[in-house]
């Protein structure tokens, strides 16, 4: 549907996480309300990240279990993995989600929704312009809700090469022989492991010291050794100086001097925001030396009535986040006080088990000069992991001993995705850490070991990195 010359009070570029929500809150308002999508309802989380992507690790776990139930006392066959069978699973409830929601919208009676690109071009008098496919509209404010989107690196001979990166790799309907991940951050670590039970042979390769360098050493080293246990080679401080087409797929240079033979190239390293065709220098909005679009504790620009929401402002890169931005917005436009100032981190890594993610690691406490005390338990000494016969992992929390608060957590381990959002609650709602002691958690969950975790914590050693 294009729109001509048509005037509305909101915009939005972009519906992800943030944008359609925002559309809803505001038309409820009643807003005159045009909310544009370029590529597919939903964004990256619905169409190509978060859910597709936990879909298919959803089949890789069962997978993984089948293999592994001998030491339940469950015996099975051989176990294989029709890829395209997953495949079709992932698209099936993808499919239902995203059309469910575009049908929605395309039959809004007061929401416009456009399936097209769209770019600021100035100003006409009060109110922005707008171009999109076949026309051009008005509006006194508009929302940026763009995303951002997946660069290669600099690596010679890779353009060269069918490469792959988190869209792409989704579509695959046969196992690769051998996948090469370039890049050892979340989406590397989660499609490598996904992909080795799925039965390829994996080789990660991570250019810095180690994989997901966010995260305190042992972590990541907790993390490196459970998936070179599923038989992955993890390579850690190795670049790629080139890369060859070759008969079988491609040749990787590592500096160094080896080189890998590759079936497949997952590139899964760099993003970028889509800020750069948006025309946002046609009405002077800013952006920092990333292109990230720089915003206040309420989302708005250094340009009045413009806002911009999700990952395209540099404020978290996770649907939860750009969820919550949206929910923040609209609250603050209908004048309510709620504001992103504050917001206290928190994610997860999918790998299995996950790795569970609030605050501070206890790196980050340490350099910023908290009085920090630190409990750190191996995944045996929870007891659901015992049980399930699930112990890979390691446990951490952190608290300010001065001011009674936790100031991070880092769960990974069985439920441990799960098992931290007690401890977020807690953070969010500036409660005192040692409510955890006389905390009743339900027996036996991977959560109940948090009153133990507390009554263990005392100043962290040099081990404890």
């Amino acid at each position: 549907m294009a729109l001509h010359h048509q005037s509305f009070d909101t915009i939005i570029i972009g519906a992800g996480q943030a944008g359609p929500g925002l559309a809803s809150a505001l038309d409820g308002r009643g807003e005159k309300v045009a909310l544009f999508e370029q590529r597919a309802f939903g964004g990256t989380c619905l169409n190509d990240g978060c859910r597709p992507t936990k879909a298919m690790r959803a089949s890789a776990r069962v997978a993984h279990l089948a293999r592994t139930a001998a030491k339940h006392g469950v015996h099975t066959g051989d176990v294989t993995v029709n890829l395209a069978e997953t495949v079709a699973r992932k698209d099936e409830l993808i499919d239902a989600w995203r059309e469910g929601g575009s049908d929605y919208y395309k039959n809004h009676e007061s929401i416009s929704y456009v399936l097209s690109t769209a770019r600021l071009t100035g100003r006409d008098g009060d109110l922005f312009t707008v171009e999109h496919d076949g026309g051009v509209v008005t509006a006194k404010r508009v929302i940026v809700n763009s995303g951002a989107r997946s660069v290669p690196p600099p690596v010679p001979g890779l353009d060269g090469i069918n490469w792959l990166d988190h869209h792409s790799i989704l579509e695959l309907t046969e196992t690769p022989d051998h996948l090469v991940v370039l890049g050892g951050s979340y989406i590397g670590l989660e499609f490598g492991q996904m992909f080795a039970r799925f039965g390829s042979k994996v080789t990660i390769v991570e250019m810095a010291d180690r994989v997901i360098g966010r995260e305190d050493p042992d972590i990541s080293e907790a993390v490196a050794s459970m998936l070179r246990r599923e038989g992955l080679d993890v390579r850690e401080g190795v670049g790629v100086s080139r890369i060859d087409v070759t008969e079988g797929g491609a040749r990787l240079h590592l500096n160094g001097g080896d080189n890998l033979d590759a079936s497949h190239v997952l590139v899964a390293a760099g993003r970028i925001p889509n800020s750069d065709d948006l025309g946002l220098e046609t009405v002077g909005v800013e952006t920092d030396e990333h292109g990230y679009i720089s915003t206040d504790e309420h989302f708005a620009t250094n340009v009045d009535g413009v806002y911009a929401v999700g990952d395209v402002n540099g404020r978290g890169a996770f649907t939860h986040t750009s969820y919550q931005d949206g929910t923040i917005l609209a609250d603050h436009l209908g004048g309510g006080d709620m504001t992103v100032a504050g917001r206290i981190p928190t994610y997860g890594l999918f790998t299995d088990p996950p790795l569970g993610r609030v605050g501070m690691t206890l790196t980050q406490a340490q350099d910023a000069g908290l009085n920090v005390e630190v409990a750190i338990t191996p995944g045996d000494g929870v007891t659901k992991a015992a049980l399930d016969g699930e112990t890979e992992g390691l446990w951490k929390l952190v608290v300010d001993k001065d001011k009674d608060r936790v100031v991070g957590a880092s769960f990974f381990g069985l439920y441990g995705d799960e098992a931290v959002q007690a401890v977020s609650v807690l953070m969010h709602v500036d409660a005192p850490a040692s409510a955890l002691a006389t905390w009743l958690p339900i027996h036996p969950t991977s959560a109940e070991f948090l009153p133990t975790f507390y009554g263990a914590l005392e100043a962290p050693g040099e081990s404890d990195q």
